[in-house]
């Protein structure tokens, strides 16, 4: 029956996209590492920061948040480069989110004054300009990218300074050309009699750092750096209450004891499973049987969008499946071959090793220690969380 059905009600969680800055929880001391370096970049004294994480460790809201947080100081100049491989295409997104910042009614006439004639069409896309140049001009801003930044930071007529997000380097994290191009910017600006009070921010995954700075080690030197990673205890409880309350709901001590130890610190299961839950609350207080079901529920649809696949495909042996669902059971983020065997069993113990090859190669888990030490994890916690609820699912019979 759909009659009591309310139209009104809205979850105040974020599932899939970066959190709001009102939702935004934790990761106080990086804020703080960020925000110390403002007051150099307002001088004129450019900053650049690098922040890696994991996927789902909340590196976007992160970033999202400090643009909002500095808004009264700076423009908040927003990229994503997800999926792009191209560094003549980030740049020329880069100055067309700049030139979006600016007054509508003067942002056409803004292009001209800072292209010329190498822009060839303009077109309007929802509330935003995107424009088109010529081929010579697309290799030109790439070259002559400090020249163009600050005649459009000068066309912004704006005492403002520059906060600029780059998210999702990962796709650049290989190109030489990149790390090469970024290099000379950094160091241009500090040469040139330019004076942009600008602040850089990228983000991506760890190992596409290393990659980054692989291709030259003094790639690093240029930026502060932060890892980002897994929520405490505390700040995951606290992050349920606050959202919760903020429309009115309250939970009880039980609710938050599995909310919190299903969600393993990761900020994407947080918003998964707190949206859930919302979905299941008849009234405003979250108990123990309303927090299971939204739990056994999120497992559901990260097990179809992200698991599944992998298994699917690859893993399709019961003894395989069986011993995943014991390393769920025990809550063994990390494990040696030689202890865990004991929990297995006589036909579990004749595939081990070759489930431990290839879990491995399909980067389900990843050997760690001493090479040959048997010692064992896995690579991306949702796997291990994915298998805990798996466990609660069975545990409380609420298959289908």
């Amino acid at each position: 029956m759909l009659d009591d059905f309310d139209f009104d009600k809205e979850s105040p969680f974020q599932p899939g996209h970066p959190v709001s800055p009102y939702y935004f929880k934790g990761r106080t001391k990086i804020v703080k590492k960020i925000l110390r370096y403002l007051n150099k970049a307002e001088k004129g004294d450019v900053q650049h920061y690098f922040i890696t994480g994991e996927k789902g460790m909340g590196k976007s809201s992160l970033a999202r948040y400090v643009q909002d947080f500095v808004q009264d100081k700076m423009v908040g100049v927003y990229i994503s480069n997800k999926g792009n491989h191209s560094l003549e295409n980030l740049v020329k997104q880069i100055l067309e989110e700049l030139i979006n910042s600016a007054p509508k009614d003067s942002i056409k006439s803004k292009i001209k004054n800072i292209f010329g004639d190498y822009v060839e069409s303009i077109e309007v896309k929802g509330n935003k300009f995107n424009f088109k140049l010529d081929e010579y001009a697309s290799r030109d801003i790439v070259d002559n990218f400090l020249y163009y930044l600050n005649k459009s930071y000068e066309e912004l007529c704006t005492e403002k300074g520059i906060f600029l997000i780059i998210d999702d380097i990962n796709g650049l994290s290989e190109s030489k050309e990149f790390v090469d191009w970024y290099k000379k910017f950094a160091d241009s600006i500090e040469m040139k009699d330019y004076n942009i009070p600008l602040y850089i921010l990228l983000a991506g995954y760890p190992e596409k750092f290393n990659s980054l700075v692989n291709q030259d080690e003094s790639f690093s030197r240029i930026f502060h750096y932060n890892h980002i990673d897994y929520l405490n205890s505390k700040e995951i409880t606290e992050f349920f209450q606050d959202t919760f309350d903020s429309v009115g709901i309250k939970c009880d001590d039980d609710s938050l004891k599995y909310m919190v130890t299903f969600s393993e610190g990761i900020p994407l299961m947080m918003q998964e499973i707190g949206d859930s839950v919302f979905w299941e609350v008849e009234e405003n207080i979250v108990n123990k049987e309303y927090a299971i079901k939204g739990i056994v529920e999120t497992g559901r649809l990260i097990g179809k969008r992200q698991i599944k696949p992998v298994m699917d495909k690859s893993i399709r042996s019961k003894n395989y499946e069986s011993i995943l669902m014991k390393l769920g059971d025990k809550g063994f983020d990390s494990f040696k071959k030689s202890d865990f065997e004991k929990f297995l069993s006589a036909s579990e113990k004749k595939v081990f090793s070759k489930f431990l090859q290839r879990a491995t190669e399909l980067h389900i888990l990843e050997s760690i220690g001493k090479e040959k030490s048997g010692e064992y994890k896995f690579s991306n916690r949702l796997y291990l969380v994915y298998f805990m609820i798996l466990n609660l699912e069975k545990e409380y019979n609420l298959n289908g």
